[in-house]
């Protein structure tokens, strides 16, 4: 017998989809007339395409790349072997073009004057970029403002300047711009040169270093002087101004101190500036911080570092007041304070001073145009205090035979040596009572009765705990760094109740419809809080009695979640109520339990019987009966008007 095989091969084409995305070939926001496309990209295979429109499929667009010249929100439909997905969307605004417009004021006057610029442009959701054509004002020479102001630079002469302000106006990625010259009259330089000149914090400053009364010798450095009108020099030392219509030098005599020189000049366009100027006479600063005496502390604590030498100092002087821990420096002007408090908010670990690893340093600079002076207190250690926390879960109130993780989220701390030293904190556990539970992972640790960290068996950071016998168990956490420091503790509750039980009793099980029952729950009651019910009712109905449909609800306010519903059954069938009951938070659930109700309907009748018959003929009608969940046999009563006999009682 020759035996024959087929062999059948099945091709699979498959396509994948990778990393898909759309992608924009540029700004997905444009003006009428323009356009973007979009591309689904990680896709491989063969698969097909169809482009929507919020969520409508757009004709004939059924490419990987699809050209929108209209607003909306685009995706994709990718179909690979019978499965499509939808990729997107991507949202693309068209909008009109704007109108950029503007005006300003005042125009033509000194430049040295704010003008204000009114923002006039039109059109939908505008936002402004403005560029004021002066980079002499470095970062103030653009806006976003929608109505700006500008105070003009330019360069100094005794002429007119022309700015060209553009402003551009975008509404959603389309933009117009338009641009308008301003001419503001320049104003004179104001450049003064000077004895011991210098920049200190940023100012200019003549300077001489001395503890006596000195002279300054002052220079016309104006980049416009042969064209000035006049000068006014405000010696800011309370004596007579010194004005003249052109100079070439003068010379001023000052006492010890910080004071501030105005140097206005008039040029030949009437416009004026004003340059400022400071003037120093002093010497370098002195200063000293003292250590308080105690600079091995516990976070949470402050330290008070005296503040000496500085009274020698001249006005002007500046003290800077910094600690490394991450605070902010904190600034004085001469006379400088008694002394300095600091309050230490966190340990020292981790933070390096010089020479001394887990440490901080206390800072002061004092600072003059004649020079700077530090003085430092270090080492300070500060060893971290403890906040003992505790993290339950999945809840406070649990079950029997349920696994509670309780975490120590507090980080127990940690102590600085003398030396610099960083050690760890430690944290004890207790749970109380010690009976009715087992520990599952982790070790409660021991004090030994000691109040000294450091000879402390440490715990572990998490507990898994069993709980066998219901009860309320108090968790404490002990955590402690140094005993200079002291510890924390916290306790908390945890609430463990029995197993949640279904039980209940019925009313009746068996009635007429309308039929109503009541529920007795009989299910164990918890220690804290309260379990939660449901009812669920399911129909059945296999004696063909109608309606053929379920009809039950709950009377008297009762619902599927009361204790004790009330139900009201109004067609016949066979009925099954069941309770599940779980605890207040749902992590435990009884088993089911189910009970019966039949719900009966009065016998529903049909009669077989012929519609005419001969006058005395005789007749055996029959009756067909549903007799709709009834325990007892039907009985039947027939009535025959006109008819002999009158009635029986046979089937």
């Amino acid at each position: 017998m020759r035996r024959f095989f087929v062999l059948l091969l099945c091709f699979i084409v498959t396509g994948y989809v990778y990393g898909q995305t759309i992608n924009a070939s540029g700004p997905t926001g444009f003006c009428t007339g323009g356009n973007v496309t979009l591309t689904i990209t990680g896709v491989s295979g063969s698969a097909s395409y169809q482009w929507l429109n919020g969520g409508t499929a757009i004709g004939g667009a059924t490419n990987a790349n699809y050209t929108a010249t209209t607003s909306g929100s685009y995706s994709v439909d990718v179909t690979i072997g019978g499965n499509t997905t939808n990729y997107g969307p991507t949202p693309v605004t068209v909008s009109n073009p704007p109108t950029a417009s503007f005006t300003s004021s005042p125009n033509n006057t000194c430049s040295n004057i704010p003008v204000s610029f009114t923002n006039t442009s039109t059109g939908t959701g505008l936002t402004y970029n403005w560029s004021f054509g002066d980079p002499a004002s470095n970062g103030n020479n653009t806006s976003t403002a929608i109505n700006p102001s500008h105070t003009f630079i330019g360069t100094p002469g005794n002429s007119t300047q022309n700015f060209t302000v553009t402003l551009i106006a975008n509404s959603s990625g389309c933009t117009n711009t338009v641009t308008s010259n301003i001419t503001m009259s320049q104003v004179p330089g104001t450049q003064l040169g000077g004895t011991g000149s210098l920049t200190y914090n940023g100012l200019n400053y003549f300077t001489v270093c001395a503890s006596t009364t000195s002279t300054f010798n002052f220079t016309n450095q104006s980049s416009t002087a042969g064209t000035n009108t006049g000068y006014l020099i405000k010696w800011g030392d309370a004596t007579p101004d010194f004005s003249s219509t052109g100079f070439t030098a003068t010379t001023h005599t000052y006492g010890i101190g910080n004071y501030h020189l105005e140097f206005i000049v008039t040029g030949q366009n009437g416009c004026k500036d004003t340059g400022d100027y400071y003037v120093f006479v002093g010497n370098n600063p002195a200063v000293g911080l003292n250590n308080p005496g105690n600079t091995f502390i516990c976070s949470q604590t402050s330290l008070t570092f005296p503040i000496s030498g500085t009274s020698n100092n001249p006005p002007g002087t500046n003290y800077t007041v910094s600690f490394n821990d991450g605070t902010s420096a904190v600034n004085y002007t001469h006379p400088a304070p008694a002394d300095v408090t600091h309050f230490f908010s966190k340990g020292s670990c981790n933070t390096n001073s010089p020479g001394f690893p887990n440490s901080f340093q206390a800072t002061i600079q004092a600072s003059n145009p004649c020079g700077t002076s530090a003085a430092t207190v270090v080492p300070i250690y500060v060893s971290e205090k403890t906040k003992a926390l505790i993290d339950i879960q999945p809840d406070t109130v649990v079950c029997t035979s349920t696994t509670v993780t309780i975490t120590n989220t507090s980080g127990n701390g940690f102590g600085v040596s003398s030396s610099g030293v960083c050690s760890p904190g430690k944290g004890i556990w207790t749970i109380t009572p010690a009976t009715g539970w087992t520990l599952t992972s982790g070790t409660l640790g021991n004090d030994f009765g000691f109040t000294d960290p450091s000879l402390w068996q440490n715990g572990s950071s998490a507990l898994g705990i069993r709980f066998n016998t219901p009860g309320n168990y108090s968790i404490k956490l002990k955590t402690g760094a140094t005993q200079l420091c002291g510890g924390d503790s916290v306790v908390r509750t945890i609430c463990v109740n029995p197993a949640p039980t279904a039980a209940f009793t019925l009313s009746g099980n068996n009635g007429c419809a309308p039929y109503a029952v009541i529920a007795t729950n009989n299910s164990n009651t918890p220690l804290c809080k309260t379990n939660t019910y449901q009812w669920t009712v399911t129909y059945n109905n296999t004696s063909g009695c109608t309606p053929n449909s379920a009809g039950v609800s709950y009377l008297n306010g009762t619902s599927a979640t009361s204790a004790a519903p009330e139900f009201q059954f109004t067609n016949p069938g066979i009925y099954t109520i069941q309770l599940v009951t779980k605890n207040s938070n749902g992590l435990c659930t009884s088993s089911p339990l189910s009970q019966t109700v039949t719900v009966k309907a009065k016998p529903q009748a049909t009669i077989n019987a012929p519609n005419a018959v001969c006058q005395n003929g005789t007749i055996a009608p029959t009756a067909n009966v549903l007799n709709c969940y009834a325990t007892n046999a039907a009985t039947y009563l027939w009535t025959f008007t006109g008819g002999s006999p009158s009635t029986s009682t046979s089937s």
